[in-house]
């Protein structure tokens, strides 16, 4: 967003007084290691939740160096030069710091200093973070124009899932933002406040804890995912635990809200929560040489998708916005949604199409891009003043796709990230043609859970069925959907390291045949389904649970 700034200047004396005072702005200072630390892979209690360690232990992730805090020692010596110190990245082993350019001379000069990286003008930070705002008032939500939340859901068929109980209880999802402001006034959040479900607070722009403030844009976003309001506004996992962090600055647009979107990142993974959802995305900023160029769209070079990886290596499922430039001299996707794990989402019509706004892929290093799609017009919001209003945007589509997967998530509790990200993209309905329009295509909650076969149709001419899909039976079925299907058909199952598990060649078969291939044994995970006759060979993934 970016800002115009006028500068008036009066008279010959404030030139001078201008000149001789030192402008303090704001830094990321890297450490060049974490020698003689306190910290121990073997006792990780004393720097992350229980929580935390679980979702490690049960996804089988070592924790490392990379997870100890700072070294005290080098934050202390930063601070004895004068020089403010906020927020530590255990990930990047750095500290944000208030400082002089003078100052980050000196600071330049440790040893122990690797680099130093600009990344805002001016203080912002309050050495004495502002209280937690714990104020709740319930008022009914006022909706002018008799709006509801049903198209939104039935396209993803999260409609189904909530009727199935399935509400993301037992997962925890962090919402990223600009701010909630009015989300502590509404009915339509009543159910988290009441139930402790709000888990955990931050405001990374100044440090305080009233998240509560600044702008609505936050509120819309969590209400997709978390509102319940009688049957007119359900968000797609309103029963999913609920951290709120603050990280993107209302009046400017600097590479800081990159480090604070890392900062809340490590607090989501330090507490315990299993899914980040951020609509939330950055090209161009308000100093022009923070700029990013599209060949920094790999997946590797800004910081905010570098933190994004450091998430998804711990566990936790990254949802984010593709982005709305889709018309735009940069009409590709933004970071952090170019990282190569992450679940980026497009936004689509009720009529199933491509937005002309959403963002579109490829990657600089030409990987597709959005992952997914989802409802992004005339979604059905609460707004600012608790209004239930329609707002566009892909802003929108991804705290949807981030519900669904919570309730999936309790579905399948033994899932890694990685796994569930697998069983939302072969759930979509463009999964075996995916383009850089709209990436997968639209998810579906029945597929995903194996109520609906995976179609083969689209591969074989509507030639074939297989179901179910995911499975966690003894074998799959695949059922002959057409009389005049080429024979043989050749099928053989493939374990995720390629070793063949079985495998059958059907040389006649008549419409309406299913037949059972075995699946015995093997543990959790992606398989691959190689289907092959005198005209196509094609490969289906299946899920295994």
């Amino acid at each position: 967003m970016g800002k115009s700034k006028i500068w008036v200047l009066i008279g010959v004396w404030t030139l001078m007084s201008h000149s001789a005072v030192a402008q303090t702005n704001r830094y990321v200072v890297y450490f060049t290691d974490k020698n003689d630390t306190e910290y121990t892979v073997d006792h990780p209690i004393a720097y992350l939740s229980q929580r935390a360690i679980d979702r490690r232990e049960n996804q089988n992730i070592e924790i490392t160096s990379q997870d100890f805090p700072v070294n005290k020692s080098y934050v202390e010596a930063i601070q004895a030069l004068g020089v403010d110190t906020y927020f530590t990245s255990r990930w990047m082993n750095a500290v944000l710091v208030e400082a002089t350019p003078e100052q980050i001379e000196t600071i330049e000069e440790q040893t122990f200093v690797s680099k130093t990286d600009y990344a805002a003008p001016g203080q912002k930070l309050n050495t004495t973070p502002a209280p937690e705002n714990t104020i709740f008032i319930s008022n009914d939500p006022t909706n002018p124009e008799n709006l509801n939340s049903d198209i939104q859901l039935s396209m993803l068929q999260a409609d189904l899932m909530l009727n199935d109980n399935i509400t993301g209880e037992g997962v925890w999802v962090a919402v990223f933002d600009d701010g909630f402001l009015d989300a502590n006034i509404s009915s339509a959040f009543a159910h988290t406040f009441e139930n402790d479900g709000l888990k955990d607070v931050f405001d990374f722009t100044t440090g305080g804890k009233n998240v509560f403030q600044y702008d609505a844009h936050g509120t819309s976003a969590w209400s997709c995912l978390g509102a319940k309001y009688n049957s007119t506004l359900k968000g797609s996992a309103y029963n999913a635990s609920i951290s709120l962090y603050v990280t993107e600055d209302v009046d400017t647009e600097y590479r800081i809200e990159e480090y604070n979107w890392l900062f809340a990142a490590e607090r989501a993974d330090s507490v315990g929560i299993d899914i980040i959802t951020a609509s939330l995305g950055y090209t161009d900023f308000d100093d022009p040489s923070m700029n990013y160029v599209i060949a920094d769209l790999d997946g590797q070079t800004a910081v905010v998708t570098q933190a994004a990886e450091m998430a998804i290596d711990r566990g936790i499922l990254v949802v984010t916005s593709g982005g709305n430039s889709g018309t735009e001299s940069w009409p590709y996707i933004s970071m952090p949604a170019d990282a190569p794990r992450v679940l980026s989402v497009g936004a689509l019509t009720s009529g199933y199409d491509r937005v002309s706004f959403s963002s579109i892929g490829p990657t600089a290093d030409d990987r597709i891009k959005p992952e997914v799609v989802a409802l992004g017009v005339n979604v059905t919001v609460l707004a600012v003043g608790n209004v239930l209003d329609n707002k566009s945007g892909t802003s929108f589509a991804a705290p949807l796709v981030a519900g669904v997967a919570a309730g999936l998530w309790q579905k399948f509790p033994t899932f890694t990230n990685l796994e569930l990200r697998d069983l939302i993209l072969s759930s979509s309905d463009n999964f075996e043609n995916p383009n850089n329009e709209v990436g997968y295509g639209l998810p579906s909650y029945n597929i995903a859970i194996g109520n609906e076969p995976l179609a083969v149709s689209k591969l074989v001419g509507e030639g074939i069925s297989v179901f179910p899909n995911p499975v966690s039976g003894d074998h799959i079925n695949l059922s002959i959907e057409k009389k005049d299907l080429p024979m043989p058909v050749n099928v053989r199952l493939l374990s995720p390291s390629g070793q063949l598990i079985s495998e059958q060649s059907i040389k006649k078969a008549r419409k309406g045949l299913v037949l059972e291939l075995p699946f015995n044994g093997g543990s959790q995970g992606i398989y691959f389904l190689q289907i092959e006759c005198e005209d196509y060979s094609k490969n289906v993934k299946i899920l295994r649970y």
